[in-house]
């Protein structure tokens, strides 16, 4: 598994008046197979380390963004809550200090202050992170929002969702009345912008930060890895592969075209990319200080 120290790339930008930086939350791994889809191995193997089960190596990296009168969290990460069978099975590595509620402790933060909690989907990758250890909301004092679609089907959950949210990061939430759903877009704080979309989970949803002719963009399960760039490369997870493929052709172009920074939330190594066009395929630049 790859090290902290491997990590490459900036963590920290200025959208005009934001200040975005990369937290260190988790690392874990996900089947290789799945994370590619359709993708032959024989392609994916060369982009990425494979474990010894077949597993690839992957981070959860939320995002902390800051003005002069807001602390937004963007997706709270995996969150401590998981027994050891789990922890096997995904490779769940918090390393020394490195999940979200440490990681913000090291950047003075204390929970009671962050203003709004922005989750881009409930799956439990996303939204474990969402209450602490003790079950109990991390960011008391926190707005949190999520699409309306996602909440429902965390709470009443199919046999084909059963497997990705769990009722007890979310339940906490509304006991304590503090999540609020939208559909189609909301902007919890001027120029943030989250944007359901749908395709790999009912309500999986972009989180826009824009001011002063700049632009964030975090990808959430769009666009999972900077290996995911290239539109055919979509997961296997996702619930419907042909909305999946629409969304990533539509906002895509977009942000090649307006150089958009590109927030990674999987992403081991780069968080923080540029997506570029390389002849007819999308591919990524990392970005450095």
């Amino acid at each position: 598994m790859l090290e902290p120290s491997q990590i490459q790339g900036v963590r920290e930008i200025r959208v005009g008046r934001f200040r975005i930086r990369a937290l260190r939350d988790a690392r874990f791994a996900l089947d290789g197979g799945a994370m590619f889809g359709v993708v032959p191995r024989t392609l994916w193997q060369r982009l990425t380390p494979v474990n010894e089960d077949h597993t690839i190596p992957l981070a959860t990296t939320p995002f902390l963004i800051e003005d002069d009168r807001h602390r937004v969290v963007l997706e709270p990460g995996l969150g401590l809550r998981w027994e050891e069978k789990a922890r096997r099975m995904f490779h769940i590595d918090h390393g020394d200090g490195h999940e979200i509620g440490a990681s913000l402790a090291a950047l003075g933060v204390e929970p009671e202050t962050v203003t709004h909690c922005l989750m881009s989907h409930l799956h439990w990758d996303h939204a474990g992170g969402a209450c602490g250890a003790d079950g109990e909301p991390l960011f008391p004092r926190a707005e949190y929002w999520a699409p309306a679609s996602e909440i429902h089907a965390a709470l009443h959950p199919d046999h084909l969702r059963r497997a990705s949210y769990r009722e007890e990061d979310v339940q906490p939430l509304l006991d304590h009345d503090l999540l609020g759903g939208f559909q189609g877009e909301a902007e919890p704080v001027p120029g943030i912008r989250m944007i359901e979309l749908g395709g790999h989970s009912d309500g999986v949803s972009l989180i826009l930060v824009e001011d002063g002719g700049q632009t964030a963009c975090f990808w959430a399960d769009v666009v999972p890895t900077r290996n995911h760039v290239h539109l055919p490369f979509i997961m296997a997870y996702d619930m419907n592969a042909a909305l999946s493929h629409q969304v990533r052709e539509a906002w895509i172009p977009r942000a090649v075209e307006e150089n958009w920074t590109c927030l990674l939330y999987h992403d081991p190594l780069f968080p923080m990319v540029k997506f570029v066009q390389d002849g007819k395929r999308y591919t990524f630049e990392p970005i450095y200080a």
